[in-house]
């Protein structure tokens, strides 16, 4: 019994040895349609208009190894341009040598994190040979990062209250004379809803503001492309209090400012959550979302109590808070006031945990960025968050209507004899390699299938 394990394949062997060969058949086979495609192509053209130049062979690499196929060259006599029918057909550049969807799994993995290289070397894992590096990962998330949002007309949300938290992400910058930048977030929904016995927000989308201009008039656009609104549209805004997020109030027509309860807690518990009266009382103040209570809570705090080294801080921040003190009172009252039904609507206060997704992937291990890199990663990281496929920036077709094919049913039926006679050879293999075995036994009946 020792004599015929010791003679079989380990089954970490076996499994490498059959991923490899099933590689090539599915290779194999997508190089079997795609030359079906090409001769169907050539044969339905408009002859009077592209004309058959040169048939030529590229490789492409794919999700199961390197697939090799023959395409053909036409002559477009209209435009005088040279193009690749199948191409079009596909809506992809076979001249890019990576098919779509390893490119989009490469930069799921890059935008999922941790790092580009890391994203290289799993994909060699996965793939069985290294694919592409990290520097050319890296380039095709800048590429995915600069094509612009595809916009759907007739897809626009209908809103009476949209509900908006904002915040500034730093991120550390290399080779520039600034030593890092601030990227002015806006996380739009519409209301909260319950998944399971989590409660999360609905219908989430986030804005990245780019260039120079006002980063209000920038999210006003935002909101026209994607949002039907009107002069009737409420808006409600969290943030942590920066001057340029509270200028949302002289922006919009219908605006409810929110200082974030997040930050406020969490100050309010470095300077009194030692003096447990005081604290209780400030607590329930904030929780209540009213702002002179709030404010009376705090004033009623005696300096004495106040640690020596944080008064200072503390007389700032009773300043700070007294300038917010409107922006701490509950937005629903004002929504009610309106003739607005509140109910399902929840305190303000998500941005942290929102930007906390940002900060994951672009601020972990000390990470520093170029400004164009910063801004394509946190992009795609919004895409993936929104739940959409990444940006497409494949070849579009020019012809009016595509030709009818030959299905992959029929195709894959042709292959599968194929495959029959590829499988019987591996099981070959493995009979010379299990020697006179009882798995070499078990192998013959299987072949004979």
């Amino acid at each position: 019994m020792s004599q015929d394990t010791m003679k079989i394949m380990t089954m970490k062997e076996l499994e490498g040895f059959l991923f490899r060969q099933l590689q090539q058949q599915f290779a194999a086979c997508m190089r079997s349609i795609l030359e079906t495609w090409d001769n169907e192509v050539m044969e339905q053209r408009d002859k009077k208009r592209y004309r058959l130049k040169d048939q030529r062979e590229v490789s492409v690499e794919t999700v199961f190894g390197t697939v090799t196929y023959s395409r053909r060259l036409y002559q477009d006599r209209h435009t005088q341009t040279h193009v690749y029918l199948l191409d079009q057909l596909l809506s992809f550049d076979g001249n890019q040598k990576l098919s779509p969807h390893l490119e989009e799994v490469a930069v799921r993995m890059a935008v999922e994190g941790p790092s580009y290289r890391s994203s290289a070397e799993q994909l060699e894992a996965f793939v069985g040979y290294k694919v592409l590096s990290h520097e050319a990962i890296r380039e095709r998330v800048l590429d995915l990062g600069a094509v612009p949002e595809a916009e759907v007309p007739g897809k626009k949300s209908p809103a009476r209250i949209l509900f908006v938290e904002v915040d500034g992400l730093y991120v550390k910058l290399q080779r520039c004379k600034q030593r890092g930048m601030e990227n002015r977030i806006a996380i739009v929904h519409e209301g909260w809803e319950r998944n399971g016995k989590r409660v999360q927000l609905k219908r989430k989308r986030y804005y990245l503001h780019q260039g120079d201009g006002d980063f209000w008039e920038g999210f006003g656009d935002f909101l026209v492309r994607h949002y039907d609104i009107d002069e009737q549209t409420w808006l409600v805004v969290g943030g942590d209090g920066a001057s340029w997020i509270g200028e949302c109030e002289s922006f919009f027509h219908r605006c409810i400012y929110q200082l974030d309860r997040f930050h406020v807690a969490r100050d309010l518990k470095r300077y009194i959550g030692h003096i447990d009266e005081c604290w209780d009382a400030v607590r329930k103040a904030l929780a209540a979302g009213e702002g002179n209570a709030l404010m009376e809570a705090m004033e009623s705090v005696s300096l004495e109590k106040i640690r020596e080294d944080l008064r200072e801080d503390w007389k700032k921040f009773c300043a700070f808070m007294n300038r917010h003190r409107e922006h701490m009172n509950d937005y629903r009252e004002k929504l009610r006031a309106a003739g607005i039904d509140t109910n399902g609507m929840r305190p303000m206060g998500s941005a942290e945990a929102q930007m906390r997704v940002m900060a994951r992937r672009t601020k972990r291990r000390g990470y520093s960025w170029s400004e164009k890199g910063v801004q394509a990663m946190l992009r795609l990281v919004m895409a993936r968050k929104e739940g959409r496929l990444l940006m497409d920036t494949s070849l579009q077709t020019t012809q009016t209507e595509k030709p009818a094919m030959t299905s992959l049913r029929k195709i894959l039926k042709q292959v599968t004899q194929q495959s029959i006679g590829c499988v019987k050879g591996m099981i070959r293999l493995l009979q010379g390699a299990a020697q006179a075995t009882p798995l070499g036994d078990a192998l013959k009946g299987l072949s004979g299938r």
